[in-house]
């Protein structure tokens, strides 16, 4: 069954580049997950993961408005995507699918996208699944593991009404 997720698109620096003016903190690490605090987004919180094939996963919440969601993947690889360009992806959740538009971003050596999600309760649903499979227009399937998420989004909900 495919459901449509509502999803918008915005810029968002990612939490591995030296260079990003805005203020980050880690609020804790958990199950090889860091829980980081990012002042421009409300402050809002975020878990990210460097893996060792060199991409690094983000998901978070925006607290600037009523609570949003976000995922993000980057990679040092060429990811065959130009800052600011627009792709459709479709993501499979242990076999649930939904499907959205993520923006391109270049910056610090990264390239990647990623996607607003309309519902933060989807990003804390992610705890109690296995993967995400993400698969762009016109590019191969990334599977993201979401081993440890269970921990980790315990410790995100933790930061979150810390703020």
């Amino acid at each position: 069954m495919k459901s449509e997720l509502v999803v918008g698109i915005a810029l968002v620096f990612s939490t591995v580049v030296a260079a990003d003016a805005t203020a980050q903190n880690k609020y804790a690490s958990e199950a090889g997950w860091d829980i980081i605090v990012k002042d421009n987004m409300g402050p809002g919180c975020l878990i990210t993961k460097a893996n060792a094939d060199g991409t690094q996963v983000q998901m978070g919440i925006d607290a600037t408005g009523s609570l949003r969601g976000y995922m993000a993947l980057y990679t040092k690889a060429d990811a065959s995507v130009a800052s600011g360009e627009i792709r459709s992806v479709l993501f499979d959740v242990d076999g649930q699918k939904f499907s959205g538009e993520a923006k391109g971003q270049v910056i610090g050596g990264y390239r990647g996208a990623f996607v607003w999600v309309n519902n933060a309760e989807f990003i804390y649903d992610l705890a109690k699944k296995k993967a995400v499979t993400i698969t762009p227009q016109g590019g191969n399937p990334i599977v993201v593991s979401l081993a440890g998420t269970d921990a980790a989004f315990k410790a995100l909900r933790a930061c979150q009404a810390a703020q």
